[in-house]
C-alpha cells in the first residue's frame, strides 16, 4: 500500500463517525443486504473499492505475501508494549514468544491466518502482542508452513507439532491455550482434534476467530457475501487450490466433517455477520455445543472478516477483540 493511500485510508475510517465525507462512503457500501454493516467498516469497504486495490487471486504466492505484509497494518491496533519477545525453535518450527508485563502462568499458542497461502508471524504481530497484553498471557506465535509449496497437511503438522512442544515448555500447572484466526482457525480446531485423538496433552481451551472449518466451500454465506467484503469467494477458492492437493479429501480435511467433537477442548467462537465464513462458523459452533462442550460464542452482526486488523480504527473491531480477551480471561 502506497504511503498515500495509507493517508487517505486512515483518514477516511477514523472520521467515519463524524465526516460528512466519510458517511459518504459509508453509504456507498451500505445499501440492499449491507444495512446492518458497521459504519466504519462500511468507510473502510468503500475507500478499498475507490482505491482499486489488486486483487490477492490475481497474484503469484510469493507476490501475494508481499502485497500483503504492507497492506492495512495501517489500520491495526498500536503495537503493545512486552516485558519480552523472544524467537525459540521449537521441533523445527519458528516460534515467538510475547510475554507481556505482569503475565500470568497461562500460555497462548497462536496460529495466524492468510488461507494457508499468506501470513506470518510479522503480520500478526500486532494482533498477538494486544491480545498478550488484555489477556495476560504469554503468546507463542507459530510460522508454520505454507502452500502451495508445502501442501496439506504440512500446516497442521507443524501446528500440532509445536503446540505439543510449547505446552511441554510451559510452567507447571499452566494451562495452555490454542488459538487461531480465519486460516489460524482451522488449524487450531485441528490441533484439538489430533491431541485428543492422539492421547496427548490436549489445550484446555480453543480460540476460533472468524474460522474457516469447511474446505468444501459450499455453506451458503459464501455466496451470500461472495464479493465486497474482503474476503471473497474468489480468493477462498485461490487459498484452497493452493493449500490442497487435487488429490486431496476436502470433507475429510475439514473440522466440519470430524467424526466426533465429544471431549474437544472449551470453545470460544466468534463470527462476523459480512463474512462468507459465518455459516460454516455458527454451524461449528452449534455443532460443539451439541456434543456436550462449553461454547462461548460471539456473534458480531455487522462486522466482517478479518475484523481482528482492523481495531486501531474501527471502533466496533476493537470492542469485538477487548470482548474475546475479556472471555479468555473468564475461561481460563
Amino acid at each position: 500500500m502506497g504511503r498515500a493511500k495509507q493517508v487517505l485510508m486512515t483518514w477516511g475510517v477514523k472520521l467515519a463517525m463524524t465526516s460528512p465525507v466519510s458517511a459518504l462512503l459509508a453509504r456507498r457500501m451500505r445499501r440492499g443486504e449491507a444495512q446492518g454493516l458497521d459504519r466504519q467498516i462500511a468507510a473502510v469497504l468503500a475507500l478499498e473499492e475507490l482505491l482499486k486495490y489488486p486483487a490477492v487471486e490475481s497474484m503469484t504466492p510469493v507476490a501475494a505475501r508481499e502485497h500483503v505484509s504492507k497492506g492495512l497494518s495501517i489500520l491495526d491496533v498500536p503495537l503493545q508494549t512486552m516485558e519480552r519477545v523472544e524467537d525459540i525453535t521449537v521441533s523445527g518450527i519458528r516460534v515467538r514468544l510475547y510475554v507481556p508485563k505482569h503475565a500470568g502462568p497461562h500460555w497462548i499458542v497462536y496460529l495466524h491466518g492468510g488461507g494457508g497461502v499468506i501470513g506470518s508471524i510479522e503480520s500478526s504481530e500486532a494482533a498477538t502482542r494486544y491480545l498478550a497484553a488484555k489477556t495476560g498471557c504469554t503468546v507463542a506465535s507459530v510460522e508454520y508452513r505454507l502452500g502451495p509449496e508445502h501442501k496439506h497437511p504440512a500446516a497442521i503438522d507443524d501446528s500440532v507439532a509445536a503446540f505439543t512442544a510449547l505446552a511441554a515448555k510451559a510452567p507447571a500447572g499452566a494451562k495452555v491455550c490454542v488459538a487461531g484466526d480465519s486460516f489460524g482457525g482451522f488449524l487450531a480446531a485441528h490441533v484439538d482434534h489430533a491431541t485428543r485423538t492422539a492421547g496427548t496433552r490436549a489445550p484446555d481451551l480453543q480460540i476460533l476467530i472468524y474460522p474457516i472449518v469447511d474446505l468444501t466451500l459450499t455453506s451458503p454465506s459464501i455466496e451470500r457475501h461472495a464479493r465486497g467484503y474482503l474476503l471473497t469467494k474468489a480468493l477462498m477458492h485461490w487459498f484452497r487450490n493452493h493449500y490442497l492437493n487435487p488429490t486431496d479429501d476436502q470433507r475429510a480435511s475439514s473440522p466440519r466433517y470430524f467424526a466426533s467433537l465429544t471431549g474437544a477442548a472449551p470453545a470460544i467462537v466468534a463470527t462476523a455477520g459480512y463474512d462468507p465464513l459465518e455459516d460454516e462458523g455458527d454451524a461449528y459452533a452449534e455443532a460443539l455445543a451439541r456434543a456436550g462442550v462449553t461454547v462461548r460464542h460471539r456473534r458480531y452482526p455487522g462486522l466482517i472478516h478479518g475484523f481482528l486488523s482492523l481495531g486501531g480504527a474501527v471502533q466496533a473491531a476493537r470492542a469485538a477483540v477487548d470482548e474475546l480477551a475479556a472471555d479468555i480471561r473468564a475461561m481460563l
